[in-house]
Formats: C-alpha cells, structure tokens, sequence
C-alpha cells in the first residue's frame, strides 16, 4: 500500500481486498514491472500456485491489476499483469478517514509484507546479505508533522530515477521501506 500526498479513488473494497498479505506481495512484486502469473508464481515461491491464481483474478477483478498483454501459449492464454497504482494510493482525505483499527491493519499488512519479503530472501539459496547491501536500522530524528511529510517526500523523489531503472549487470530489485511515526509522548 503506497500512502501518498496525492488524490486517489476511495474504496474500502480494494483497501480490504489489498490487505491480505498474499495479494499486498502480489501488488508489490509488480510495482513499476510487468510480469506473467508464471514469473509471480515463481518469484513467490512460497505462495501456492492455485492461491496465487486466485489472488491474482481477485486483484484483476477488484481494479487493482490490469492486464497488459496477452499471447497464446500452449493453446491457452498467458496474460501479463501491471498494478494500476491509482488503486493502491491512499490520498490525504484516506488516511485521515482511516481509523485507529484501520491504521493498525494497514500497519501490521505492510511489515507482514515486508518479513515475508524478507524470509523469503533468506530462504534462497545464495543470500549473502552483506554482499547483497541489506540494510535495517532505526534512525530517531525530531521533526514537526510538516518536517515528517517534507521528508518523505524527498526521499520518493530521490528514489523516482531510480524505480525507472531496469535490471542489468550487477543491479538486482531491491525494496525499500519508509516508516515515519511519533515515539510515544513522555
């Protein structure tokens, strides 16, 4: 889920639909790429490939997928599949709407997301995290809400260039997370 300054449809429909920690990997497996249900399924090995399947047309039929392209195989039919990232934007007035249980959801959704991620990475056969460049680490800042939104946003924009990017030699994807919240009031 992509909490963002910008305006984005509602709907608690896809919101609740997203959540599921199977289709919120789907979603981000095919953030700014394009990939066949074939190429998910083994780039989320650890998902059954039936209960993939089923994510997958229920992120379709929700509006959340749409299909890019579509090729005869083997006398079926092979789609490949994009997010439409409109959906999976929650504007200002979402978030605010959004209520105590709703922020702990989306929360618990996103870090489920992002240790699923990451066992999986760990489960493969050549994880090296230190040559790999993995990073985890709290850094406390003091900002005003202002100075925390100013923050995220440039952080996106010094990541825009590089989400255009594409895979070559020596270059692999690589998920970044960004959490910014208060501490708790003394």
């Amino acid at each position: 889920m992509i909490i963002n300054a910008e305006p984005a449809r509602s709907s608690a429909g896809i919101v609740e639909t997203v959540l599921h920690p199977g289709r919120l990997r789907i979603v981000h497996a095919l953030m700014d790429r394009e990939l066949t249900a074939r190429q998910l399924s083994a780039e989320l090995s650890d998902i059954p490939q039936a209960s993939l399947y089923r994510h997958v047309g229920r992120l379709v039929d929700a509006g959340v997928l749409r299909v890019t392209r579509e090729e005869r195989v083997r006398g079926g039919t092979q789609r490949t599949y994009t997010v439409v990232e409109s959906a999976v934007t929650l504007g200002p007035r979402d978030f605010d709407a959004a209520s105590s249980a709703d922020h702990q959801r989306y929360f618990a959704a996103f870090v489920g997301a992002l240790v699923a991620g990451f066992d999986q990475y760990l489960r493969t056969t050549d994880a090296a995290p230190t040559r790999d460049g993995v990073v985890y680490q709290q850094i406390p800042v003091w900002t005003t809400p202002a100075e925390s939104r100013q923050l995220a946003t440039a952080i996106t924009e010094l990541l825009r260039p590089l989400r255009m990017r594409t895979e070559g030699r020596h270059r692999r994807r690589t998920t970044f997370a960004m959490v910014l919240h208060p501490d708790p009031a003394p």
